[in-house]
């Protein structure tokens, strides 16, 4: 989804903003997705793609610093 300011939002749902990224760049993921949810008014949310079991470790640090920093992100994970 393109927003007005020509940035582009892997997904609108209903609710969330959602960005989609690969496990290693789960810190990238969170300050996207926060834009997105400025953009368009919905909750952040982050869908982490774990392309193989040694990538669990990102799931890990990106709720980690969601839940220590209390921020309104939602996450799911995608395994491949």
């Amino acid at each position: 989804m393109v927003l007005p300011d020509r940035t582009c939002c892997d997904c609108l749902t209903n609710n969330n903003a959602v960005e989609f990224d690969f496990g290693p760049n789960w810190a990238e993921a969170i300050g996207q997705s926060l834009y997105y949810s400025i953009q368009t008014g919905k909750r952040a949310g982050i869908a982490l793609i774990l392309e193989k079991p040694s990538d669990y470790k990102y799931w890990i640090r990106l709720n980690t610093v969601i839940e220590q920093n209390a921020l309104k992100i939602d996450t799911w994970m995608i395994k491949q």
